[in-house]
């Protein structure tokens, strides 16, 4: 099944290579425990959380942060909704959880 996946032509046209020097999936790179998970109830969600990577090393203001925590956002709940199922509340809430969080530079003031 393919999900709608919201990301500007720039990252679409990176290489492997240069995509994976830049992302480590969901969570802080570096630290001894995955304290963010790449799965929500099973679902992978690599795919957006390396968008959201990648959005944010691109720098910029707190405006352009916000835009990536709002695509983030977007692609889980498109990805969630269309694979639904008995896990889609439990995915939902946590992808709400994702994009409320207080670190890890997900959006805090929403």
């Amino acid at each position: 099944m393919t999900y709608p996946f919201y990301a500007p032509d720039a990252y679409r046209a990176l290489l492997p290579e240069e995509l994976a020097s830049i992302v480590n999936g969901c969570g802080p790179q570096g630290w001894r425990i995955d304290l963010v998970p790449d799965s929500l109830g099973g679902l992978c969600i690599t795919a957006e959380c390396n968008l959201h990577d990648w959005m944010y090393a691109q720098g910029g203001t707190e405006e352009d942060r916000r835009r990536a925590d709002v695509i983030l956002y977007i692609n889980l709940a498109h990805k969630i909704l269309m694979v639904g199922g008995p896990l889609q509340a439990f995915r939902m809430a946590g992808a709400g959880i994702m994009y409320k969080a207080p670190e890890g530079g997900f959006n805090a003031s929403m």
